[in-house]
């Protein structure tokens, strides 16, 4: 077994402490944060009611967190958009899905993969 001494590190105890001490303790180490003159960092009642959000400032942020999402999906359409210009038409009338497009986009991939791979060979 290995001594006292080692497993005060691994329990970060001072080197006065042993593991009997920290075991037998009657207080915690976050009971002393009171006698400290630690100051909890919730507001109060009073404090609460003045940090209160308005409507118009929530309804501001959706708005901001609506205009953030379409300009992200605007972003990954365009992306979408431009990578159907790289993969083959199997002449389709219609735009392929996203879902479609990551597929024919995984195939092509593979397909230029084996290309190289036979023209190595």
């Amino acid at each position: 077994m290995e001594s006292a001494e080692a497993f005060s590190y691994l329990y970060m105890l001072g080197p006065q402490q042993n593991i009997t001490d920290w075991t037998t303790s009657s207080t915690s180490s976050y009971d002393s944060y009171h006698e400290e003159g630690y100051q909890s960092t919730s507001p109060t009642p009073s404090e609460r009611n003045k940090s209160r959000v308005t409507p118009v400032i929530l309804r501001k942020r959706r708005l901001a967190a609506n205009a953030r999402e379409r300009r992200r999906m605007q972003n990954l359409n365009q992306a979408f958009d431009r990578l159907r210009t790289f993969l083959p038409q199997l002449g389709q009338d219609r735009q392929l899905s996203k879902y479609e497009t990551l597929q024919m986009a995984q195939t092509y991939i593979s397909a230029l993969y084996d290309l190289l791979d036979q023209r190595q060979q």
